[in-house]
């Protein structure tokens, strides 16, 4: 059977993306020569397309996916039975579309996530992390007490709720260029970060935001507690800098919002590393009782924005749109990503989120 020249050129581009997706494996310094100096302007050129639109592009593609994936399912079965004589013809044209969807998917998916995730870890290049327990505990001292200080300055509601009163996206946008003072990798366009319009669903998978590689989009989940919002934003414009690590996301957006004369900002930053910081004492029993007196310190108002992911009476105010139980989505949610990062190469799936810590503790106590 003869190929057609469309057929060929879709083998071709499938053969080498598992050919760069193989030499990537095989080559980590190469992928991280491709984050620093070409990965951000791919990146800076297709945000200023998709930033054209108001909207998340990303979020609807997938929606538009499932509804032809349906489509297809649905419709190719009829029409090789109504069309009798022209089955090879209907054949070949679903073969020819199905084919250039995954082809596209299958390139783009490479260069703008596979790829990435074969860069070096900055988590796993600072050799010992060993630390005293007196020095985790200076730390998590510290960033209390910043955390108390910054918490005095942002504005609450009548229930003593945190509410956001800076600029997201322009505070956002200048916390990343004061980063990137630093770190020349996060210099250049930022779109702005797009709100997610399926939000509750995102929000039962537990979703602060997402980075959608195909449309090169930072987005966000409008649904969730505001200080949440300031550095969740810095994190996804990390990644549309080729930093696709979790937790370097988050150490990054850390450091940007630190930046900031906002207090919004630093507060945000601030309650994100208490969450993320674990400490491990052992059987240190002085520790653990200078742990609970430096707990004992925490504002009233830090306490209740710590792990507080979505505004109070979310979920019963939003339970008509409860399509699949929401420990359902959470738990497969869970599982998709772990299963994701292992095959990306990060052996430790989701776990590898709490290496925040480890960068942490580096930062304050070494730089």
């Amino acid at each position: 059977m003869k190929l057609r020249r469309s057929t060929k050129v879709m083998f071709l581009l499938c053969l080498q993306m598992l050919a760069v997706n193989g030499l990537a494996r095989l080559c980590h310094p190469a992928v991280d020569w491709y984050i620093a100096h070409v990965f951000p302007h791919l990146s800076a050129f297709w945000c200023r397309i998709s930033g054209i639109l108001p909207f998340s592009i990303g979020e609807w593609v997938i929606v538009a996916g499932i509804v032809l994936a349906v489509l297809v399912i649905v419709s190719f079965p009829l029409c090789m039975i109504f069309g009798k004589g022209k089955r090879g013809k209907i054949t070949c044209f679903y073969g020819r579309c199905c084919g250039w969807v995954l082809t596209y998917v299958f390139c783009v998916a490479t260069m703008h996530f596979f790829v990435l995730y074969q860069g070096t870890q900055k988590s796993k290049t600072l050799g010992d992390c060993t630390y005293e327990n007196t020095e985790v505990l200076h730390v998590y001292a510290s960033l209390v007490a910043q955390a108390n200080a910054a918490g005095e300055q942002v504005a609450r509601d009548a229930d003593g709720y945190f509410t956001l009163t800076d600029d997201l996206m322009d505070e956002a946008k200048a916390c990343m260029g004061r980063l990137a003072e630093s770190e020349p990798q996060y210099a250049g366009y930022y779109p702005d970060a797009k709100p997610i319009f399926h939000s509750y669903f995102f929000s039962q998978q537990g979703l602060l935001g997402i980075y959608y590689p195909h449309s090169m989009e930072a987005n966000y989940n409008p649904d969730v507690y505001p200080v949440n919002l300031p550095v969740t934003v810095c994190h996804e414009y990390t990644h549309l800098k080729g930093n696709i690590f979790e937790d370097e996301a988050g150490y990054y957006a850390f450091l940007a919002c630190m930046t900031s004369e906002s207090a919004d900002f630093r507060y945000s930053a601030l309650i994100s590393a208490l969450e993320w910081l674990e400490l491990d004492l052992g059987d240190d029993e002085a520790a653990w009782a200078e742990y609970k007196a430096i707990s004992a310190t925490m504002s009233d108002g830090v306490r209740q924005d710590m792990y507080t992911f979505v505004p109070a009476d979310y979920w019963e105010t939003n339970q008509e749109k409860e399509v699949i139980p929401t420990d359902v989505v959470n738990q497969t949610a869970d599982k998709v990503m772990d299963t994701s990062l292992k095959v990306n190469g990060v052996p430790d799936g989701v776990h590898s989120y709490h290496g925040m810590t480890a960068l942490l503790l580096h930062y304050y106590l070494n730089e």
